[in-house]
């Protein structure tokens, strides 16, 4: 009897928590992977190895990304703005999936929800990695640009806060591991529907 009641325990509690427990490792990695970025060499952004098959899943999400933040120039520089336009790549890497973990939100995609959380935080960490970066440049950009092209010295000029581009890259770090925490504990706020049956008595 016990161990019945036991196994119907774990069944439930693999069936609410599965998705967190397949998060899990991947947020743990990308923490430590942009930890280190920011607190020892800025080059583990561009050069940390993922254990399989995280590294498969990491190269995925990096490229996927990749091409939205490429993307998000071209979408934002319609309003003619120079600081949008630099800014569109990393604001737009973020936009997407917060439209996406809505989309999840108003359609109650739980599951959804847990993974479009998942990757805003770690778009939340790239975009630290890159911000960090400012006064450095020292990652290499897309197409073989020359230092001159990076968004977030360009972007931290404009604001007369180069200075500060560490503060900034910790700051987006911080919001990329609440957004992990918020994908990781979501089943503690799934509602839970119970099934009644109702004898109305009209015959």
């Amino acid at each position: 009897m016990e161990a019945s009641r036991l196994q119907s325990l774990a069944k439930k509690i693999v069936k609410e928590w599965w998705v967190s427990l397949v998060i899990l490792p991947f947020a743990i990695y990308s923490v430590h992977h942009y930890y280190w970025a920011l607190r020892y060499n800025i080059f583990f952004a561009v050069n940390y190895d993922y254990p399989f098959p995280l590294g498969i899943v990491h190269f995925f999400i990096d490229n996927f990304l990749l091409i939205v933040h490429e993307a998000g120039h071209t979408f934002l520089g319609i309003f003619g703005s120079r600081f949008i336009t630099i800014l569109g790549g990393s604001l737009f890497q973020i936009l997407l999936p917060l439209m996406i973990l809505a989309f999840c939100w108003v359609n109650r995609k739980y599951i959804g929800m847990q993974f479009s959380l998942c990757l805003v935080g770690y778009s939340w960490l790239d975009v630290a990695g890159y911000a960090a970066d400012g006064s450095a440049r020292q990652l290499p950009l897309i197409g073989g640009l020359g230092k001159e092209a990076h968004d977030w010295y360009n972007l931290l000029v404009r604001m007369n806060a180069l200075e500060h581009d560490i503060t900034f890259g910790i700051a987006f770090m911080g919001i990329g591991i609440l957004c992990y925490v918020a994908a990781l504990i979501l089943p503690l706020f799934y509602k839970k529907y119970e099934e009644v049956d109702i004898e109305l008595g009209l015959d």
